[in-house]
């Protein structure tokens, strides 16, 4: 690190753990755009965020999966995940965490090697503490097997330990997968990429849409387990896409390709102890979440020490935000 190009953070933090820590849940759902949040298609979602801040014009840190979870644990822009990478330097939120003692838990539907989380964003969480290589053949098995990993831990949990888990899921990518009796939208049917145009990618956009839905379903498996557990008097969550995911409104399929709203932006529901609900409609980005949770780990930096985003409540004048991707950088001015 003597050699290290990174200055990061900006400052030494100053902490001061709080007398009644936090947990802090993350469930992010993969490519889910904004618009998917509904009452039709996410009911489970949608009743949770009526209790809840949620962020109407909020955008990914990134456009692929790389570079939206990158921007919501450290909070700064996505290119600097190259050197992080280099270097195997995880995020300050998590290294904050670990020094109080928090229980590090992750569970992903797929492995944290590709990306290079357990390299990143993970590689400060212990091996016991990951849980990446699920049950099932298929996207929507893999992501019900941790769901039901991470309920169980919930229920055996020493109550005494606060804890941050990060639950990651992945049926809403690629093949759009779900269970019976859960296509609700139709027709719904896959499609070639080599195929795909105007006249049949309503089929497949409702297949995406039954995976939402689907999603939706063990998200809400989640947040129940956390009510009944007691879970929602000192547990911080976020439900929220790591990028969205295109269907020909631009010309463009999926994700990974241009800045399109429908590419960046995703949904946000912030839950907070204590927070009266609200409806948020100024532009806010993933760069904003660690700056927001921070202070509630003790933090008491100002933002701009560790992260490229003023926080999620910030009211004053922003004129953009940027989302990354791999050798380029969207400005975003939340104009379609």
């Amino acid at each position: 690190k003597e050699y290290s190009k990174l200055d990061y953070p900006k400052r030494p933090l100053e902490v001061k753990p709080p007398g009644k820590p936090l947990n802090f849940l993350f469930i992010v759902v993969d490519s889910l755009r904004a618009d998917m949040l509904t009452q039709e298609v996410m009911p489970e979602t949608w009743a949770f965020a009526k209790k809840s801040a949620l962020f109407e014009n909020h955008y990914s840190g990134g456009n692929c999966t790389r570079f939206g979870i990158f921007s919501i644990l450290y909070g700064i822009y996505g290119n600097y995940w190259f050197p992080m990478l280099g270097e195997r330097r995880g995020p300050l939120f998590v290294d904050v965490l670990k020094k109080q003692g928090y229980d590090l838990r992750v569970y992903a539907s797929a492995k944290l090697s590709f990306p290079e989380f357990n390299k990143t964003c993970f590689v400060d969480v212990p091996r016991e503490g990951i849980y990446d290589e699920p049950l099932g053949d298929d996207g929507a098995k893999r992501d019900r097997d941790i769901s039901d990993k991470f309920i169980s831990y919930l229920k055996a949990r020493d109550p005494k330990k606060p804890y941050f888990s990060f639950i990651f899921y992945d049926a809403t990518h690629g093949n759009y997968d779900y269970f019976p009796g859960f296509e609700k939208f139709k027709p719904s049917f896959g499609v070639s990429q080599l195929a795909l145009n105007a006249g049949n990618v309503n089929g497949l956009r409702d297949k995406y849409k039954n995976s939402v839905y689907f999603d939706d379903n063990v998200v809400g498996s989640i947040l129940k387990a956390l009510k009944d557990a007691g879970g929602l008097k000192d547990t911080v969550v976020i439900v929220t896409g790591d990028h969205g995911e295109a269907f020909l409104e631009r010309g463009r399929y999926g994700h990974n390709q241009g800045y399109s709203p429908e590419e960046v932006r995703v949904p946000l529901v912030y839950y907070e102890p204590g927070r009266s609900p609200e409806r948020v409609k100024t532009l806010t980005s993933h760069l904003d979440i660690i700056s927001t949770l921070m202070p509630l780990a003790g933090v008491k930096n100002a933002a701009a020490d560790y992260s490229s985003g003023p926080g999620l409540f910030y009211r004053g004048e922003r004129d953009f935000v940027v989302s990354a991707s791999w050798d380029s950088a969207g400005i975003i001015t939340g104009e379609a």
